[in-house]
């Protein structure tokens, strides 16, 4: 379920809970208010099938909602950051940040890059890997593309054993090595 979904749910929920509560408090205090409330609903609405059918369904409308929040509370969403693998002894779950630290290992372990930053999505067959890097300026983009992104492949795959689809390269900027401030 979608989490806007759950607090605007959560939300109209709680001002039900409020105004029940203050009701009950308010009969604790002015008890004697009440009794016209309860005589003129014993009277004159319960006596109606259509008003005992919107109090029946929506009491089982407010008994549903809280089952679905109390079930998605207990929901993990950790699963969501982590690449499952199964083993024959049993599973791994390998998290995302895990994965972009090996990539920007591998990446930063290449000559010709300055900067570079890892960001890594979780497929259904395995992960897609984007390393943004700021490279030297006298290295030939292609070839250090293509050594990144086997390079990162291979030693994904070998350090987690989780199959990665593609290695995407941005060259974010190139590094020209001279400061901007320098006085001659």
């Amino acid at each position: 379920m979608n989490s806007t979904l759950k607090r605007a749910i959560l939300g109209v929920y709680f001002v039900f809970i409020i105004i029940f509560t203050m009701a009950i408090m308010l009969l604790i205090v002015m008890p004697d208010s009440f009794e016209s409330i309860s005589t003129y609903i014993s009277s004159n609405l319960l006596g109606n099938n259509i008003f005992q059918f919107v109090v029946f369904f929506g009491g089982l409308a407010i008994l549903a909602i809280t089952v679905i929040l109390l079930l998605s509370g207990t929901s993990d969403d950790t699963d969501k950051r982590t690449v499952s693998k199964k083993t024959e002894i049993g599973e791994i779950k390998v998290s995302l940040n895990s994965i972009e630290s090996i990539a920007l290992a591998a990446t930063k372990r290449l000559s010709g890059i300055k900067e570079a930053k890892a960001h890594v999505y979780k497929g259904v067959e395995g992960v897609t890997v984007i390393i943004k890097a700021i490279v030297l300026a006298d290295v030939n983009i292609p070839i250090l593309s293509e050594d990144i992104q086997v390079k990162v492949k291979k030693t994904i795959e070998d350090t987690s054993g989780i199959r990665v689809l593609e290695v995407k390269v941005v060259v974010d900027n190139i590094f020209v090595g001279y400061n901007k401030n320098r006085v001659e």
